[in-house]
């Protein structure tokens, strides 16, 4: 069983994933961060996590890789967003999708967020912090959250959260453990099948421009290509210089 430590509360999980990292003596296995509360956890695009206190799962698995080059750290990305996909799937949530690059979407409402941090040496990962937060059983979010759901929100169903952790966690460690094996062309085809917008016409926002794109591909390097409906043409975007613009809906606020 992977090594997990829990915190009623804590900064960040990644934060303290960092500072685990950075001892005299560092773990040299994988291990878990959990906490209940996080008071200051962060997502992508230095934007803040936020969450009820003891009602989500917030974690951060810290994976070693075994001579998994720079080049291809979007793998791990992709194995980490499957792993949320596949546990949704098994808890009979439906219309589960990724919105590139990791997002977790039901429909067009976001019940997960991730933020990965890999450290590097020379060409290889030396290791991976995969930041991890899914709304369970949270029903009300704050008003300037876009567009929140969760599996109780869904389902309302309230579920236990040790028994959700481990599932996940097992998951996530399984998906992790098949990138030693190198198969990269059958995880993007699985992470592909399950991406928002592919072959799909939305609204996106890049420099300033609004425009309806479909999505046709996304590179090992984890580069988006979208064809552009209104200029007929195909771009490639690195993460921050595209954005898909989400449709206004009603909310759970509090």
């Amino acid at each position: 069983m992977i090594k997990e430590q829990k915190f009623k509360i804590i900064d960040s999980t990644n934060n303290e994933a960092q500072r685990q990292l950075q001892t005299e003596n560092p773990p040299k296995e994988d291990f878990v961060i959990r906490a209940e509360f996080q008071t200051d956890g962060r997502g992508q695009r230095g934007n803040t996590w936020q969450a009820q206190n003891a009602a989500n799962l917030t974690f951060s698995y810290v994976f070693f890789p075994l001579q998994m080059q720079v080049k291809n750290q979007f793998q791990i990305s992709q194995a980490a967003a499957l792993s949320v996909v596949e546990f949704l799937k098994k808890n009979s949530i439906e219309n589960v999708s990724i919105k590139w690059p990791n997002d977790i979407y039901v429909g067009m409402k976001k019940i997960c967020g991730m933020l990965i941090e890999n450290s590097v040496s020379g060409h290889y990962i030396k290791s991976s912090i995969i930041g991890i937060g899914i709304n369970v059983n949270q029903s009300l979010f704050r008003e300037n959250l876009p567009n929140p759901v969760s599996m109780t929100n869904i389902t309302g169903k309230f579920y236990n959260l040790d028994e959700k952790f481990y599932e996940v966690v097992s998951i996530l460690r399984q998906r992790l453990s098949l990138l030693k094996e190198g198969d990269f062309a059958a995880l993007k085809e699985e992470y592909m099948s399950n991406l928002l917008g592919l072959n799909r016409t939305l609204i996106y926002s890049s420099s300033g421009t609004i425009f309806k794109g479909v999505i046709k591909d996304v590179d090992q390097r984890g580069y988006i290509t979208i064809f552009n409906e209104n200029t007929l043409s195909e771009s490639k975007y690195a993460f921050n210089e595209v954005n898909l613009i989400i449709p206004e809906q009603k909310k759970n606020v509090q």
